[in-house]
């Protein structure tokens, strides 16, 4: 009997947990290293630059990068997806595609820099926009991982994408402490995407050439549209809440929120690496619903034990961050901060449902999803900002989430029957609650004038606690998850049509 899994994989479905497993440990290791040095880089720049020349790059990212975002329409997920007979044509056919579009955003992005910075009020962003405009070009031309992620050849995949983390650190914050100052920040990234890019182009098992056919074009636009809405709707999102913040308070305060979203961002990168890593097995075992339904809940159990206690540390350490870290310039970020903590632990929540979709060739629920969030967000967030400030903003924000949360839990209902949200949430809570409890008991025996000392201390404790009841708690999938770790691999995975 035929093996979908082995058809497509090069290994039988038997071992798809086990790969599952080391992919995402494997995956976890280096999205982590290379997401930690960049945190690391963010706090140390932002602290050189200050909230001007951050608020300044905080216009052009959000710009740049949510525009270059709209390129990220599915077309790697849709060649991981596909089972066509001859890949190599199929890769080339995908990527002319993808490149077709970087080179239109690209366009755009370029085109757009004159009216950011006369919507921002600053002439310098004109330049840092153009310079940024390369990006979409950049990142098609890292295409050939798509090859090793379709393969489950995690390890290759992972290699070539820790170049860009470790190439930026290595450029932004010396540039940043010579004085360079903002473009510090433009000109890591561009040393970094070119170094990716052309090492991704030397490896390739495949050669990058153009190729263009129509009928396939129609196949994967037909997949990504949808996705190219939840992609505005984000991009409206990001770049809106910067320019509201601007309006409303300047250019500091668009630094603000900067800040904020850039430190919540790292909410979702476990459960970034757990869908990328089971995305494959999942396109592998779509006529097995008990199998879907085990990856979504074990996945989402595994991301929520780093996504809660990551925004619970954000909501009680803050202040301390601002205090002993970044300087009193930013003590107005310190509500921002732990109400965008818990705005992006509420969005979390069952987080990877749209890629159980993608792989049976839907991917539209995810669109409706992202519409409600953006009508939240114009409707509710925006206007509670110039009304009531920085903590209309907050409760704006989260009231949007509980409304995207209530979207969520109707498609995942629909389409994997007795999976709850509403337990994962409680199973998750657990571990951070009692840890909270433990450092607010702290604080209160302590009462008084707070130290460097004290608040290292108790982020100790919160880290402690929090580890050992979630291993009471979730102990049998660690051990599970730790016994698939142990094995060795009956066969190792081979390149295949």
């Amino acid at each position: 009997m035929a093996d979908p899994a082995r058809d497509r994989l090069g290994f039988p479905v038997d071992e798809l947990r086990q790969r599952t497993t080391r992919g995402a440990v494997l995956n976890g290791a280096f999205v982590g290293g290379g997401e930690l040095l960049l945190l690391v880089q963010g706090i140390v720049v932002t602290a050189i630059l200050g909230p001007v020349a951050i608020g300044l790059y905080g216009a052009v990212s959000a710009t740049a990068v949510t525009i270059t975002g709209l390129k990220r329409v599915g077309i790697d997920e849709e060649f991981v997806r596909q089972s066509e007979p001859e890949q190599e044509e199929e890769f080339q056919r995908a990527f002319t595609l993808d490149l077709s579009l970087s080179l239109l955003l690209a366009f755009v992005i370029a085109a757009a820099a004159p009216f950011v910075a006369l919507a921002y009020g600053d002439d310098r962003l004109l330049a840092l926009t153009l310079a940024v405009s390369y990006l979409p070009v950049a990142f098609s031309l890292q295409a050939p991982t798509w090859i090793f992620f379709r393969r489950m050849d995690f390890l290759r995949q992972r290699l070539l994408q820790a170049i860009v983390p470790v190439v930026t650190f290595a450029v932004t914050v010396p540039l940043a402490a010579a004085g360079v100052g903002v473009w510090s920040l433009v000109i890591g990234p561009f040393v970094a995407n070119a170094t990716a890019a052309a090492a991704a182009i030397a490896v390739s098992p495949y050669r990058l050439r153009i190729r263009r056919d129509r009928a396939t074009w129609s196949r994967y636009l037909r997949f990504s549209w949808p996705i190219f809405v939840s992609v505005f709707a984000l991009l409206v999102v990001l770049q809106g809440q910067v320019l509201a913040f601007d309006l409303a308070d300047g250019l500091a305060a668009a630094g603000f929120i900067t800040l904020a979203a850039t430190l919540t961002r790292y909410a979702d990168r476990v459960d970034r690496i757990l869908a990328s890593t089971i995305y494959p097995a999942i396109c592998a075992v779509q006529d097995r619903p008990a199998t879907l339904a085990e990856l979504y809940v074990k996945s989402n159990r595994l991301g929520l034990a780093w996504v809660v206690p990551f925004c619970g540390g954000i909501v009680l350490f803050a202040p301390d961050l601002v205090e002993f870290v970044l300087g009193d310039d930013w003590e107005p970020a310190v509500g921002l901060l732990q109400g965008m903590a818990v705005a992006a632990g509420l969005q979390q929540l069952g987080y990877n449902w749209f890629s159980f979709y993608r792989a049976t060739g839907n991917s539209r629920p995810q669109a409706v999803e992202s519409v409600v969030m953006m009508g939240a967000f114009l409707l509710l967030a925006v206007p509670a900002l110039f009304a009531w400030g920085f903590d209309g903003f907050v409760g704006g924000r989260i009231a949007g989430a509980v409304l995207v949360l209530a979207v969520r839990r109707h498609f995942v209902r629909a389409l994997l029957p007795g999976v709850g949200l509403g337990r994962l949430a409680l199973r998750a809570l657990a571990p951070v609650g009692g840890a909270a409890a433990a450092v607010v008991a702290v604080r209160l025996a302590l009462w008084g004038g707070r130290e460097p000392g004290q608040a290292l201390a108790e982020i100790l404790l919160f880290a402690a606690a929090t580890a050992g009841l979630t291993w009471l708690l979730e102990r049998g999938l660690l051990r599970e998850a730790g016994a698939y770790l142990r094995q060795a691999p009956a066969s190792a995975p081979v390149p295949t049509a």
